[in-house]
């Protein structure tokens, strides 16, 4: 905060207009900090609310309607016509009119089913191995199969287990091995676990690198990076998705290197949906599109900050132009019709340019070098202003959503993640990770069953 003091009236009598000017601005520099910042105006997390978080909003009558939503594929508990077992309750005792009915011929009048699991119990394999003399000298032996290791070893469902309950449950290692020994009576050791994890990833390195190339060839696809504690330092994570693969990484920056390293981006050539970190720009071959959850909570923000209404006319007209698409498309339209996207354009530019009016750039004085800082909300109005192509990218172009959520969703899982355990020892335990996670969230998506993923990936 900028240090200021009160000045006596003959110091503010003797003061020009400009001088007046400046220390009105440096009045609004400390008012500016005055408003907090929350989930509801910033990118911070809702975590960072704390107690003093509000109500949820409500909805709007039919914003969200019952039922399912359209494209997605519902799930229900189907009847299955070959139970495994099957139980028949027949009458006992007899009639009240002294009949016995047990023997009699009955008739099927109900049928219900019940899904149970089966009772987990260990099963211990033992294997002989033979050998055979030959006539000639040479002495043959049968092969034991991957994996079945001297004197005792886990199988490859255990060891799936234990990996999917850590990597893709994010259950601790001691409390994995608790967990096993109490529903099999067999505990692995931590190490042990630790071991397959890192076993696993790297069986699985081609199918991580599969989820890359993926990407890379992939229309669109949305990109995201937090941060993470590795070795007690600030490591980096990154994702790509789409919504046919996710790809983590982890690395030491935040910018262009890791971006570089992670080896997406430098050949991606599709539609690049991300926040305003400035190095995603740096990749000129592919198209940029911006989330736009991120600016309607600024323009929130610059709306509690200023009192103007250009903030709110813009939030408003975002949201407008989702509706609208999103209507058109149900009403089995390709694209806006022509008089409602230039309605859209032409508004849009109208209130930035009213935002501008009221917060103009700040010009250097004659003789002052280097940049004028800016007030926040004059940033904002200017990256409205300059990158107004992608950020409405999804009013022309109907394969880019409006919002980042796709990215910031792969995200998500990772910090609960770091919340159970607190960050990674080494860089071999994130690397791992990721290379786990990434063919977890890859299964999710395509519907099959990352536990036997893992199960295969150990040879079983």
């Amino acid at each position: 905060m900028l240090n200021l003091k009160r000045p006596p009236q003959v110091e503010l009598d003797g003061m020009s207009h400009a001088e007046k000017d400046a220390l009105i601005l440096k009045l609004f520099d400390v008012l500016e900090g005055k408003v907090e910042k929350t989930s509801r105006n910033s990118n911070q997390p809702p975590s960072t609310d704390g107690l003093k978080k509000g109500a949820a909003k409500p909805r709007e009558k039919g914003q969200k309607p019952v039922g399912g939503v359209p494209g997605h594929r519902g799930a229900t508990v189907a009847w299955t016509e070959l139970p495994d077992h099957v139980v028949e309750l027949r009458p006992q005792g007899q009639c009240g009119c002294g009949q016995c009915l047990e023997g009699q011929e009955g008739k099927l009048k109900e049928r219900r089913q019940q899904i149970e699991m089966p009772k987990p119990q260990a099963e211990i394999t033992e294997y002989h191995q033979y050998s055979v003399d030959c006539a000639c000298g040479r002495v043959h032996c049968g092969e034991f199969p991957a994996g079945v290791t001297p004197y005792i070893s886990y199988g490859p469902r255990l060891k799936a287990y234990a990996v999917g309950l850590v990597e893709g449950h994010f259950v601790a290692l001691e409390r994995t091995c608790e967990i096993i020994g109490d529903q099999y009576g067999v505990t692995p050791s931590d190490s042990a676990v630790q071991t397959w994890i890192v076993k696993a990833s790297q069986q699985l390195e081609s199918v991580h690198e599969a989820n890359r190339q993926a990407i890379v060839g992939a229309e669109v696809a949305h990109f995201d990076e937090s941060g993470m504690r590795v070795g007690g330092k600030l490591r980096w994570l990154h994702v790509a998705t789409t919504d046919q693969a996710v790809y983590y990484t982890v690395h030491p920056q935040r910018g262009r290197p890791a971006m570089e390293d992670a080896g997406i981006l430098p050949f991606f050539q599709g539609q690049a949906v991300h926040d305003h970190w400035k190095s995603y720009f740096a990749f000129d071959q592919c198209s940029h599109a911006l989330c736009n959850a991120h600016y309607l909570r600024e323009l929130q923000y610059c709306a509690d900050l200023t009192g103007h209404l250009w903030p709110t006319a813009l939030n408003r007209l975002l949201v407008e132009g989702q509706q609208a698409v999103e209507k058109a498309r149900l009403d089995g339209h390709t694209a806006l019709a022509p008089v409602v996207l230039s309605d859209l354009l032409a508004r849009y530019d109208q209130q930035v340019a009213i935002g501008l009016a009221a917060c103009p750039i700040r010009t250097p004085k004659p003789g002052d070098k280097g940049r004028v800082k800016q007030s926040t909300p004059t940033n904002l109005l200017v990256r409205l202003r300059d990158h107004k192509d992608q950020l409405l990218r999804f009013l022309t172009d109907w394969r880019v959503p409006f919002d980042n959520n796709r990215a910031e969703r792969a995200v998500r899982p990772v910090k609960v993640k770091l919340k159970v355990i607190g960050g990674f020892r080494a860089m071999g335990g994130s690397q791992a990770f990721c290379v786990l996670r990434s063919i977890w969230e890859t299964d999710k998506l395509k519907g099959v069953n990352p536990f036997e993923t893992l199960r295969l990936a150990f040879g079983g």
